[in-house]
């Protein structure tokens, strides 16, 4: 008896032994998620990746960061598949010599696309690290894992960790917080900027903060642990002793300010064309002009040279909700169907994932009226009455509502929807009301919970290396006061480790649902029949269907009319010489092809379209239907001649 149990042990050991080898030859670079990145290594793993899966990756360089350093773009997508037209297509009329053509499309751009990007701002990197676990679940789950090889074999994802290079350098690397793309300090007077940090004041290798007591101050301690700062509101009173709290620093030039955000340069996410202004006392760090950034004019020229993205994520940090468009202006600017798309569609699934309350009148869409009415009765938001819903709390509109004002200027996501047609989203991750591992708060007094804990979480768990005690310091500008408080990285971002790993787990689910969303236009059939022969020549009808079989349509409601934009189209492709159109243009409109989700609200659109041709080929010339969608890919099919 005991000899069978001795084969199966040893069978079990070899299975495991192989699926631990299958496990290591998945995960060519390996990658953990116990500490932040930051830029060296960020660098460093996108180089690593791109080298070890040279089929599916292309590590692109699309610009250069205020301080020269470069802005990565990891392309993931099958170079095996992918069909492109202007190679097809002979270029008849050349510039002319050494003169560069037009650059030929590469692999990816004939697919649909997906982009993601974290680190808009630097202290917010988060959102770099969720890209990074990104970028590993495709490339492991490449050949491995059915959904994902199917989607990284249709589609490309471009995935952008650090839009903000020197904001996470700085804030990662050098260890202190630097949130827009410089830091306008020259400490040393050596005539450059965004080098020098805020000043470790009391010379223990770290910037952490230093609080005073001040009559005007807008801090008061915890009353449990007094390790805590509460920040009062602006009209707020209390009997409690007032504390003033700034960045560990002082000042060097003489201008009043330590330890300010108003010393950094360009707020990234206020620099984008859709809605810009510079307003002064409102829009600080927007810069002269849109695209004055260096960074974000390398995001801009990207997208708008790769107009297949039809998703789009900017990551940022805290929050735990995402915003979606618009926020510069209100809903009346977007198309009623766009709205079905992003709340029934994309808001449910993401609220599901975050475990919130689904509105019901998004489980419940044909009776939208009702619920309108009761809102009448219930809400003071104008806008939500006039939806039929009250945003959750995990999914929200970018403009204020309740004080009906713009929520700034400039936005990406505003961007990305209004002038190119994306579904963008900006996600601000890590909600401390529920990511703490183990801990759920509620309440008016939620942030001070959370922070007792949290407290006591990086005691047990970093043995208090992320939060320093106070301690006593007389600062040379403002006198007695303390020093401590969170390190600059763990100070608004997901703790590393089983917090983080859980955020990220849970954004490449919902990553995985929207790239599932996306079109996928497909010539099903093509036919010749030949009509007539004479003269070395056949006259041959050719009818075609193109169809989407992907889910979403190939456009936004209004996205063909966008500049730049275009209807689906279907060529017919010969050798030019040898084919005369005599019924149908070389390529024929086909409009904004339907997919086959159902959006709630409106009517199923047409997902198909036939085309035909009448046309003379000399000879045996084969004939070939190429089907070409912006954001639905691109397809082809042999004509067979009956």
């Amino acid at each position: 008896m005991s000899r069978p149990k001795k084969r199966k042990t040893a069978f079990s050991f070899l299975l495991l032994l192989l699926l631990y080898q299958g496990l290591a030859l998945s995960q060519k670079v390996p990658v953990s998620f116990d500490r932040f990145h930051g830029f060296a290594a960020t660098e460093n793993y996108l180089k690593s990746v791109a080298a070890a899966y040279p089929d599916i990756t292309e590590l692109l360089v699309i610009g250069k960061s205020q301080m020269g350093r470069p802005v990565y773009v990891l392309a993931v997508s099958d170079k095996k598949t992918g069909v492109l037209l202007d190679r097809m297509i002979e270029l008849r009329n050349p510039r002319a010599e050494k003169v560069n053509n037009v650059p030929p499309m590469t692999h990816d751009q004939a697919k649909p696309g997906v982009w993601i990007c974290g680190a808009t701002h630097g202290n917010e990197f988060t959102g770099t690290e969720v890209c990074l676990y990104t970028i590993n679940k495709l490339v492991t789950g490449f050949g491995t894992e059915t959904e994902v090889s199917d989607l990284i074999r249709r589609n490309v994802f471009y995935v952008c960790p650090m839009v903000n290079p020197d904001g996470v350098y700085n804030s990662v690397d050098k260890d202190f917080s630097q949130r827009g793309n410089s830091l306008l300090k020259d400490d040393d007077k050596d005539g450059k900027i965004n080098e020098d940090g805020y000043d470790d004041l009391d010379g223990d290798g770290r910037i952490t903060w230093f609080r005073y007591r001040d009559p005007k101050g807008n801090y008061i301690q915890d009353e449990i642990d007094p390790r805590i700062m509460i920040r009062l509101g602006d009209k707020e009173k209390t009997d409690k002793p007032r504390w003033s709290m700034i960045r560990e620093d002082k000042d060097n030039d003489g201008d009043g300010k330590r330890g300010e955000d108003g010393e950094q340069g360009f707020d990234l996410n206020r620099n984008f064309p859709e809605g810009w202004w510079n307003e002064e006392g409102f829009q600080g760090g927007a810069g002269d002009y849109p695209t004055s950034a260096p960074e974000v004019q390398a995001v801009v020229e990207f997208m708008v040279n790769h107009r297949n993205i039809l998703m789009a994520q900017f990551y940022h940090t805290p929050g735990g909700y995402v915003k979606r468009p618009m926020g510069t202006a209100t809903d009346s600017v977007m198309h009623p169907k766009d709205i079905a798309v992003y709340d029934f569609i994309l808001g449910k699934k993401y609220v599901e994932l975050m475990g919130d309350d689904i509105p019901p009148a998004w489980l419940h869409t044909d009776s939208i009226d009702q619920f309108k009415k009761e809102l009448q009765k219930s809400s003071g938001n104008r806008y939500a009455i006039r939806r039929g819903y009250e945003f959750p709390q995990t999914w929200r509109v970018s403009y204020r509502e309740k004080d009906n004002e713009r929520y700034g200027f400039g936005l990406q996501s505003d961007w990305a929807y209004q002038q190119l047609g994306m579904y963008s989203l900006t996600t601000e991750l890590f909600n401390y009301r529920k990511d703490l591992p183990g801990h759920t708060f509620t309440g008016e007094d939620a942030w001070v919970k959370f922070q007792r804990a949290a407290i006591k979480y990086q005691e047990d768990h970093a043995g208090g290396k992320w939060f320093r005690d106070w301690k006593p310091f007389d600062h040379p500008e403002l006198g007695k006061g303390e020093t401590g408080g969170w390190l600059p990285q763990f100070s608004g971002n997901a703790f590393p480790g089983e917090m983080l790993e859980h955020i990220c787990e849970t954004h490449w689910q919902y990553e995985l649902f929207r790239a599932g969303l996306l079109p996928a236009v497909t010539v099903k059939e093509a036919k010749g029949k030949v009509l007539e022969k004479s003269d070395g020549f056949r006259l041959i009808e050719v009818t075609a269907t193109i169809g989407n079989v992907g889910q979403l349509p190939t456009h936004l409601a209004r996205g063909a009319d966008l500049p730049g934009n275009r209807q689906d189209i279907a060529w017919l492709v010969c050798n030019r010489d040898k084919v005369i159109f005599m019924q149908g243009p070389a390529f024929q409109r086909l409009g904004v092809l339907s997919g086959k989700l159902r959006i709630p609200g409106f009517p199923q659109g047409k997902s198909t379209a036939e085309v035909k041709w009448l046309v003379k080929v000399k000879g045996d010339e084969p004939l070939k239907v190429v089907a070409s969608s912006q954001k639905g890919g691109t397809s082809e099919r042999d004509v067979e001649i009956q």
